[in-house]
């Protein structure tokens, strides 16, 4: 009940006949993983076999030894108070870091190098060495070479002529030089370089190692002597203008002090007399305003006729005598008023004048002040610009005389903490890992050839696939038997197959997608319209019919030569002769038919039996198998014109009354029928048969082939019954993961 309720459902969610539902994304990750399954024995043997002849080969090249050496930046801050104020180490960054980094690799380094030891005399890196080395690095700069001559080959002449052979050999020198030492820092913020050279003489690796440490300590110290250099020519010419500087302000306050103004008496005397003058003008100031005031404010009691008010007021101030006596006439002592008023008056204008000179008196002395406080800044201004500069002037003298001491006792400011040693072990050529990294890289090759050629490829595999393409469910399958091919076999052999092969026949002949028992107890077979118009056509009669003994008519299908149509037909044809059933086959097969030497057709006979069909009787041969006959229709179509004649009569309806004539006399009959993309006649074929069996070649037949095949037969309006993978390699699929083939 399990595979029926599993079945069922497939069919409900898919679609009758349609491959099953599934997440093409699975398929395709499940597919490669077979892939890679199925092939990596192979990668990893063809993997194996790389590594052995690669740790052979590893023989062929020289071998080479590395020595290194180890510089250590000076990391430790440290003021030096008593000979001369300077660091003599800088905090470092990783960018500092980073600088004396390309400072080790910078071609100049290695040009004092080449210089000093004399190396382009040396063949091992003038270029003159022809030995052999197996790095990828170095392969890949030897190609890179060799394409780069190739296509400079021309400019050669002109290179020559502008250069020496002793520069060329120099920078030829340089060039592999760099390429044979690798300076790295140790660790990710360590101030320790490593330096390492490879050679072939143990004692030159050293002694290049030793010699590039000692170069860069070198090229340090002569970068800070420089430095020291500039700033000692830059202290002595700022001393020089210091100096200058110190004469010009002397001078100029020499002339500022001679054109003072005052001497401090003066000044002091200048200032008593200001603050003198400024109380008197305060004074003079209070009386004016006291007296104005009065006038105003007699006048006011006047003008508003209070005479004897303005009197009293007098009286009180003063400006009467307050002995006037009461019984005085009133207009005299308003006579004697006026007069106070006038006296008053005179008074007014003599403070004014007097307040007036006060002012101008002061406005004089803030001159004179302002005048001396003007000179007394501009000379401590230059006395402190003299003071500033002799500060700077003794100090950069004497820095001066402490810098000409520390000329030749310089520190670099990095240290060689370790030596190059002559090596013991060479470094070159590194056999195992030669060996290794060639075995995992064809390993890696193997697996992305192996995934990419499982994505990209097109052949028909697996149930899926099969169905996938189609749009028909797979109904069986056919082993290839590898010992004895079965069509020659079946002749050769008094009609024996291969019991294996006779055993997946049976099961595809009991198949309920072919149907044969249950097409012969349905008696009367359907016809399709082609069928029932050709029977209208055959000499007038349209009511013949097949016979009623329920003869089945099969029609074998396939996209392409060499399918396996023709050996799955025949082991049909055996299995349903071997069950007693009367077989035919009839080989319409115009493109590649495999029975040319049964047929003795010749064109003239041909042209008889195709006016007589009933004439093809006598051209049915009988097989090894008893029961299973065979009609060869096409056979040796060793013309054009005997080609043509079969042709017209596949399509003719002569051919359908050739049919229902044999019905009479076969319960089952074939048609091995030409592949559908090669010849037309394949889909009028298929549409004059009961069922149509497609046959598809396991892992051979390609996804597009199978897809134009079935367009062929939809445009005939028909529809595969049955679908075979044909010459399956059983131990092959069941590395496919499909247990159907399996």
């Amino acid at each position: 009940m399990t595979d029926q309720y599993r079945r069922g459902l497939d069919v409900e969610l898919s679609g009758t006949g349609l491959a099953s539902a599934g997440d093409p994304e699975l398929r395709t990750l499940s597919n490669i993983a077979w892939a890679i399954r199925r092939s990596l024995p192979w990668i990893i043997a063809m993997g194996f076999v790389g590594a052995i002849i690669a740790y052979v080969f590893t023989y062929t090249s020289d071998t080479r030894y590395t020595s290194s050496a180890k510089v250590m930046m000076e990391t430790r801050v440290q003021t030096e108070t008593q000979f001369t104020p300077h660091v003599s180490g800088l905090p470092l960054s990783l960018t500092s870091l980073e600088s004396e980094l390309e400072l080790l690799r910078s071609t100049d380094l290695i040009e004092g190098v080449v210089d000093r030891m004399q190396l382009y005399l040396d063949p091992e890196f003038s270029g003159e060495d022809t030995s052999i080395n197996l790095s990828p690095i170095a392969l890949a700069r030897s190609l890179k070479n060799s394409l780069v001559d190739a296509l400079s080959a021309d400019n050669d002449e002109v290179v020559g002529s502008d250069s020496s052979a002793e520069e060329l050999a120099r920078e030829t020198t340089i060039e592999n030089l760099l390429k044979s030492t690798r300076i790295e820092q140790i660790g990710d913020i360590s101030a320790v370089y490593q330096i390492r050279v490879t050679a072939k003489s143990p004692q030159k690796a050293a002694d290049i190692a030793n010699s590039l440490a000692s170069e860069y300590l070198s090229n340090l110290t002569a970068m800070k002597r420089n430095d020291l250099v500039q700033s000692q020519s830059w202290l002595t010419t700022r001393i020089g203008h210091l100096r200058d500087d110190l004469n010009k302000l002397s001078s100029d306050l020499e002339t500022h002090s001679i054109e003072i103004p005052y001497s401090p008496d003066e000044y002091a005397t200048i200032k008593a007399q200001r603050i003198k003058a400024e109380r008197r003008a305060q004074l003079v100031e209070n009386e004016l305003a006291r007296i104005k005031e009065q006038t105003s404010a007699i006048h006011t009691l006047r003008a508003q006729g209070k005479s004897q008010e303005a009197i009293d007021f007098a009286k009180k101030i003063g400006l009467l005598p307050p002995d006037l006596g009461q019984d005085a006439n009133t207009e005299e002592a308003l006579k004697r008023l006026s007069a106070a008023q006038d006296i008053a008056e005179k008074r007014v204008e003599q403070l004014d004048d007097q307040l007036n000179d006060l002012n101008r008196s002061i406005e004089v002395f803030r001159a004179q002040q302002a005048e001396q406080v003007q000179h007394d800044s501009v000379t401590k201004r230059i006395e402190n610009e003299i003071l500033v500069t002799e500060a700077i002037y003794r100090d950069f003298v004497s820095q001066l005389g402490r810098r000409a001491e520390q000329g030749d006792y310089l520190d670099a400011g990095a240290h060689l903490i370790e030596r190059a040693r002559v090596s013991v072990d060479p470094s070159e050529p590194k056999r195992s890992q030669t060996s290794i990294g060639v075995m995992f890289m064809i390993i890696f090759a193997g697996l992305g050839w192996t995934v990419m050629r499982e994505i990209f490829q097109k052949r028909l595999r697996t149930t899926y696939e099969f169905e996938s393409a189609t749009g028909v469910k797979l109904s069986a399958i056919l082993p290839e038997i590898k010992n004895a091919p079965q069509f020659e076999a079946f002749f050769t052999n008094d009609g024996k197959l291969d019991p294996e092969f006779i055993r997946y026949g049976k099961k595809l002949l009991a198949s309920s997608d072919v149907g044969l028992r249950s097409l012969r107890q349905q008696g009367e077979p359907s016809f399709s319209q082609a069928v029932e118009f050709f029977s209208k056509s055959l000499d007038g009669k349209p009511n013949q019919s097949f016979s009623n003994n329920g003869c089945v008519i099969f029609s074998g299908a396939s996209a392409l030569p060499d399918e396996g149509k023709t050996s799955s037909l025949l082991l049909i044809g055996s299995v349903c002769a071997k069950t007693k059933f009367r077989t035919l086959i009839i080989d319409c097969d115009t493109v590649a038919s495999a029975y040319r030497d049964l047929s003795k057709l010749s064109v003239d006979e041909l042209k008889y039996c195709t006016a007589n069909p009933s004439s093809f009787q006598e051209h049915i041969v009988a097989t090894p198998q008893d029961g299973l006959d065979i009609l060869p229709l096409a056979g040796n179509l060793d013309s054009e014109t005997k080609a043509t004649l079969v042709e017209e009569f596949l399509r003719s309806p002569a051919f359908i009354n050739l049919l229902i004539t044999l019905s009479d006399m076969y319960e089952v009959i074939l048609l091995d029928t030409p592949p559908l993309l090669e010849a037309v006649e394949s889909a009028y074929l298929s549409q004059i048969s009961q069922r149509v069996i497609l046959f598809t070649r396991w892992n051979d037949t390609h996804r597009n082939s199978v897809f134009q095949a079935i367009r062929e037969l939809e445009n005939a309006d028909v529809r595969p019954a049955a679908l075979v993978a044909t010459r399956v390699d059983l131990k092959r699929a069941k590395k496919y993961g499909d247990p159907n083939l399996g």
